[in-house]
């Protein structure tokens, strides 16, 4: 049995040996039965492509953003401050946590397997310039910060108190070179260290986001295979999840480390600070996103806060 497994990431990139890791364990428990082919780099589409291609089942497996071309709900998986740690990451998208029941039964219903998270990290600002008292969000700031083209990203750093500018990835550090922008945000330092220090002069670390990447199956396909691999895959994609967690908790310290090395100005928050902020977006921004993702999940989100 030969699958193809789709990715977006840079082949030294921690998603992309997950990958692999991936398609090693499930050869090796199977004598070679099962074999995964990584596609890495967006060698098969970007991941709107992609993700529409395991619903077909013309590709069988990616690890992938998530997009929302199909059920905007689906934009949950970048709803911010669900969580503020990586003990609630832990607890949230964990089967059975109440993250990943509901992001399950979305993607069950579009005809695709959900089988777990990578995790890549909490995100945070970049900026060319200081934030106005970073940590009080009722402060308005002056800073201009890009946000992708999704209204989670953008109510969410205007509840924070920032302006915004809908800029496509792509042109991300053209703009923050021109001064199109002030700031950035989708990404956890890792990101910031690896795609903008040449630009970025202080770092703002909100765990205003998890960025995270999912485990895709198409679904037909899922159903084919026996009890004992589906066991196999699901398995194997939770231990590599946990991994991820570890590495992405390193990665945030390793990288803020890096940043300050290299001259720029970091600032990290208490946990009384960010509850602060959490409260704020929760307050502002989530009930204006819940047309995005239905009253019904909305109403399940604020069980978790209540």
């Amino acid at each position: 049995m030969r699958i193809r497994m789709a990715g977006q990431s840079s082949v030294d990139h921690q998603a992309t040996i997950h990958q692999k890791e991936f398609a090693e364990t499930i050869g090796q428990a199977t004598d070679g039965r099962i074999e995964i082919r990584v596609y890495p780099a967006n060698q098969l589409g970007d991941y709107t492509q992609v993700y529409e291609e395991v619903v077909k089942g013309s590709i069988e497996m990616a690890l992938i953003s998530v997009p929302s071309q199909f059920d905007q709900r689906l934009e949950l998986t970048y709803f911010p401050y669900l969580l503020e740690n990586y003990e609630q990451v832990k607890e949230a998208y964990a089967p059975g946590g109440f993250l990943y029941d509901i992001l399950e039964g979305l993607h069950d219903n579009l005809g695709v397997k959900l089988l777990g998270f990578n995790i890549e990290g909490f995100g945070g600002f970049g900026t060319t310039k200081p934030a106005e008292d970073p940590a009080n969000p009722d402060v308005k700031k002056t800073v201009l910060i890009r946000v992708p083209p999704m209204d989670v990203f953008k109510l969410s750093t205007e509840a924070m108190g920032f302006p915004t500018v809908s800029i496509p990835y792509a042109e991300t550090y053209t703009a923050l070179q021109t001064g199109v922008c002030e700031g950035w945000t989708g990404g956890p330092p890792v990101l910031t260290w690896l795609n903008y220090r040449d630009v970025i002069k202080y770092y703002y670390q909100y765990n205003c986001y998890l960025e995270t990447e999912s485990w895709l199956i198409n679904k037909d396909f899922w159903n084919k295979l026996s009890a004992e691999d589906q066991k196999l895959f699901l398995d194997t994609a939770q231990v590599l999840q946990l991994k991820s967690v570890a590495v992405s908790e390193k990665e945030d310290k390793e990288y803020l480390t890096k940043l300050k090395d290299f001259g720029m100005e970091v600032t990290t928050f208490s946990s009384e600070e960010l509850a602060t902020v959490a409260a704020k977006v929760r307050e502002v921004a989530w009930p204006k996103l819940e047309k995005r993702v239905s009253p019904e999940i909305m109403s399940k989100l604020r069980e978790q806060y209540q």
